[in-house]
C-alpha cells in the first residue's frame, strides 16, 4: 500500500532522514521505533506531506505522492495525526470531529464515521459538549484519532500516540490501535514506547539518526538480544 524509496528530509539544510526506505502492505500495523531525534516525525511528515523530501519517492496505492500539498494526500486516503495533536482547543469535541469530516461536506452521510469513533472511544460520545482544551491528554488524544478517522482514511498515520498520557490510559489507546486495522484500516505507528508497539505490531523498522538500522517483523524485534537490551530495557 505505502513504498517510501531513499527518502531524505533536510530541515534548514540539516539532514533529519537520508536515504530511508519502509514498506507498509495494506491490512498491516508497522511500528517505526527509535529515539528522540532519530527521525521517526520527520519520515510521517515527509509522508503526509508537511514535510518534502529532497529526494527519494513515496507511493500510495500505486501513485507517487511525493511533493503533493498535504490536503490532497488527505483526501487520497492518509490521514495523519501529529505528535502534538494539532487540536482546535477552543472548540467543542463534537465541532473537532466535525472539522475532521469536512472533505464529506453537503452529503448525507458526513458522520458517518462517528459510529466507529464512538465505539473505540466511548468517552468522547460522553463529552460532545466540552471544549477539547478541558480533555485530559489521554482524552485529546482519542479526539486526535477519532478526527482523523473521520476522514474515512485507508492508512492510518499515528505520531507518538502515547505521549503525554497516564499509564492506564496508554493500553487503551494500542487496543484501540488494534481494533481500527480490525475495522479495516492499515496503521503505520511512530513510537518510543516500543514495547508496547510490538506487541501490536506486524512488522517493525528501528531508526537511528536519521537511518534505518533495523527492520524485521514483530516478534522478530522482540527476541532480538540487541534490540531488548537497547530498546526494550531488558
Amino acid at each position: 500500500m505505502l513504498s517510501v524509496h531513499e527518502v531524505t528530509t533536510a530541515y534548514q539544510g540539516l539532514v533529519a532522514i537520508s536515504a530511508v526506505s519502509i514498506e507498509v502492505a495494506k491490512g498491516e500495523i508497522v511500528c517505526v521505533a527509535g529515539a528522540n531525534g532519530a527521525g521517526k516525525s520527520t519520515l510521517l511528515k515527509s509522508i503526509a506531506g508537511a514535510e518534502r523530501p529532497r529526494s527519494g519517492t513515496v507511493t500510495f496505492d500505486g501513485n507517487r505522492i511525493d511533493g503533493k500539498p498535504q490536503h490532497i494526500i488527505t483526501a487520497g486516503g492518509i490521514a495523519y495525526v501529529p505528535e502534538n495533536r494539532r487540536l482546535f482547543p477552543r472548540l467543542s469535541v463534537r465541532d473537532n470531529l466535525r472539522l475532521g469530516s469536512y472533505l464529506y461536506r453537503g452529503t448525507p452521510d458526513r458522520e458517518q464515521p462517528l459510529e466507529l469513533v464512538f465505539k473505540l472511544f466511548p468517552r468522547l460520545s460522553e463529552r460532545l459538549e466540552q471544549r477539547a482544551e478541558t480533555l485530559s491528554g489521554g482524552e485529546q488524544q482519542m479526539l486526535a484519532i477519532g478526527r482523523a478517522l473521520m476522514t474515512r482514511p485507508r492508512l492510518l498515520m499515528l505520531d507518538e500516540p502515547s505521549q503525554g498520557i497516564m499509564p492506564k490510559l496508554v493500553d487503551e489507546i494500542f487496543q484501540a490501535v488494534k481494533r481500527i486495522r480490525d475495522a479495516g484500516m492499515t496503521v503505520l505507528i511512530v513510537e518510543q514506547r516500543m514495547s508496547e508497539c510490538l506487541e501490536i505490531a506486524d512488522r517493525a523498522y528501528i531508526l537511528q539518526t536519521g537511518r534505518v538500522l533495523m527492520q524485521g517483523s514483530a516478534s522478530e524485534m522482540m527476541t532480538n538480544p540487541d534490540v531488548r537490551k537497547a530498546y526494550l530495557g531488558l
